[in-house]
């Protein structure tokens, strides 16, 4: 439906033209706005068709290329920028201040900067629609290029499409470049909102590095921000994160969430400006419109006059303010690529962990709400769970009592939590780290594996292992999810100490070889290079022990294997040089080394 009409339309006939396919939109019931004048019905009755400039187009016709980063702008560009902006701020002659206070708040906020080249997410209603206005009343001051892009989710059929030719027609008047995207097959009806979500994110991430724009603007405001703190207080969370949206998160900004929806909609009633109204936004089946509709006006009339809107604000801030905090505590994270790598054979190089690990001896000295939203955070962002409060908090007591009952807390045996579906957090020695492992079936016995999300990075693969060929005859076989790299040194580079401290090395290995990577298995014993006991086998354990390898690598060490003989413990110690059957030591490669370098590997017990 169309609401609202523009008295500076009828001043300029010529830019306030729409399709006259958008009339049918506004002949059903309910059409215009309680406020629309006649006049306005009328003035839209009488307009003739306007072509769009946009041109429909397949997102995968586009040729990626690199986003434009934001300019930089001198102090003098500044000046002059804020001075145009100021002329903004005093009342135009429609009675309206908002485009003003908009500059100012967009400024304030960094949602969005001078000179930029702004996307706006426009989908047809009043929020969006002021959101586009405001950015076009504001482009010459503020030198922005702006373009619009529309999702047609093709859910509602005839009001979808009558959408989309209601914002091509709202652009093309506005001179405003539009796009327009919709999916290549409808949406399953299950968990609607959040697919549909992620679709548009997606979306405008592809047409924002196409248009090489700076920034996608959405049309939050003020309201949406106070539904989604009291949806979150609804669902359960941690008091850091009650805070709502940001006005600028990576390319998405959001210059409207200072501003209430009245003052939208009366800054569209005074420009007279049509937008069209979703009835799912008003449909009880989505609990985000249960709290518009009814929960916030019983806040509003439990609380005194504008002190609901106050307190929740207050909230936010602190929480804001209790996120900078605790953001501020050094992580007992150690991430993929973070750990220190060294050569020495009392310390081993964990920074190949896919998914990292928890040094426990640094997270057992934190307070408990630093604990936990650190062990939250990791399990977050490792295995994409998102643990509830009392579920987090028992795994926190848990964990912390065993990192500080033991006397030796680095001789501390496995132990596990799952955590939800195929995931588990499992602790030995210092260390902490989630893996995913199946579940057993207690009829079947048989492990039941759960459904992997898609672009999991440890699930590519079969489960078979991966063959890559390392040259020279030789060929390495390795799990899957695992990562590695490898050259050759020769004579002529031995001098060359660039990535000395990176990898083994192994020389002397025959003409054609297939090597293996693997953990440890139980049983297995090696000939170390430079040991007392040498030309003598040793269990793999006792040398693991004796030579200081923590308790938590042990089973997530990479063992480099020829046949059934183990000639590398990575990246600290090789076997003794391997000889041929009449005991001369081969060299068919001239002394040729292969430098073998894991860069990453998967500890699940699911490949």
């Amino acid at each position: 439906m169309l609401r609202g009409v523009a008295r500076w339309q009828r001043r300029n006939p010529l830019k306030s033209m729409v399709p006259t396919s958008t009339l049918a939109a506004s002949s059903s019931a309910n059409a215009l706005a309680p406020g629309a004048s006649r006049l306005a019905a009328d003035r839209v009755a009488a307009t003739t068709p306007l072509r769009s400039r946009a041109r429909r187009r397949s997102v995968r016709e586009f040729r990626p290329i690199r986003a434009v980063m934001a300019p930089v702008v001198d102090e003098h560009d500044l000046h002059v920028w804020r001075r145009a902006s100021s002329s903004l701020t005093s009342c135009d002659a429609n009675g309206s201040d908002l485009p003003g206070r908009f500059a100012e708040a967009a400024g304030s906020t960094d949602a969005f900067r001078p000179g930029d080249r702004v996307l706006a997410c426009v989908s047809g209603g009043s929020d969006s629609v002021a959101l586009l206005t405001l950015l076009v009343e504001i482009r010459h001051a503020w030198d922005l290029d702006v373009r619009a892009v529309h999702f047609n989710h093709g859910v509602r059929v005839d009001e979808s499409a009558e959408d989309a030719v209601f914002v091509e027609a709202l652009c093309a008047r506005l001179d405003v470049e539009l796009h327009v995207r919709a999916p290549e097959k409808p949406f399953a009806l299950s968990n609607f909102q959040a697919k549909a979500r992620q679709w548009r994110r997606d979306e405008t991430v592809v047409l924002l590095e196409f248009l090489g724009a700076n920034v996608a603007l959405q049309g939050h405001h003020a309201d949406d921000q106070t539904e989604t703190v009291l949806l979150k207080l609804i669902r359960g969370c941690h008091l850091s994160n009650i805070a709502g949206m940001r006005p600028r998160e990576g390319v998405f900004g959001r210059p409207l969430l200072s501003f209430p929806k009245r003052d939208l909609v009366e800054f569209l009633e005074s420009r007279a400006e049509t937008w069209r109204e979703d009835p799912s936004n008003t449909s009880p089946k989505y609990l985000r419109n249960r709290v518009r509709a009814e929960l916030i006006p019983l806040l509003r009339e439990l609380v005194d006059e504008g002190g609901f809107e106050s307190r929740v604000e207050a909230l936010t801030v602190q929480s804001a303010h209790l996120r900078e905090l605790l953001d501020d505590v050094p992580s007992t994270h150690l991430a993929h690529g973070e750990a220190p790598t060294t050569s020495s054979s009392t310390v081993f190089d964990r920074s190949y962990l896919a998914r990292g690990e928890i040094d426990l001896d640094a997270w057992s000295d934190l307070s408990t709400l630093v604990r936990q939203d650190q062990l939250h955070a990791y399990v977050s962002n490792s295995a994409g769970v998102d643990m509830e409060y009392h579920v987090l908090r028992k795994l926190c007591a848990r964990l912390f009592a065993r990192a500080s009952a033991d006397a030796n807390a680095a001789d501390a045996p496995e132990w596990e939590w799952r955590i939800r579906g195929d995931w588990v957090l499992r602790s030995v020695g210092t260390r902490a780290w989630v893996v995913r492992t199946p579940r057993l079936d207690l009829k079947t016995k048989q492990a039941v594996v759960g459904n992997r999300d898609e672009g999991d990075a440890d699930s590519r693969g079969t489960g078979k292992e991966v063959v890559i060929d390392a040259g020279r005859g030789v060929s390495i076989a390795h799990p899957p999810g695992w990562s590695i790299r490898t050259s050759w040194e020769t004579s002529s580079s031995k001098g060359d100490t660039t990535g000395d401290n990176e990898g083994v090395r192994l020389s002397n290995l025959p003409d054609i070889c297939a090597l293996r990577l693997r953990f440890r298995q139980p049983g297995d014993a090696f000939q170390p290079e430079q040991s007392p006991s040498r030309g003598r086998r040793v269990k793999l354990k006792d040398w693991m022990r004796a030579n200081g390898v923590p308790l938590h690598a042990r089973d997530r060490t990479p063992l480099v294997c020829l046949g059934g003989e183990i000639v590398a413990v990575y990246p600290c110690a090789s076997a003794e040089t391997q000889s041929s059957e009449d005991g001369s030591v081969m060299d068919g490669r001239r002394g040729a080394r292969l430098n073998l370098v894991v860069d990453c590997v998967s500890v699940d017990d699911v490949q």
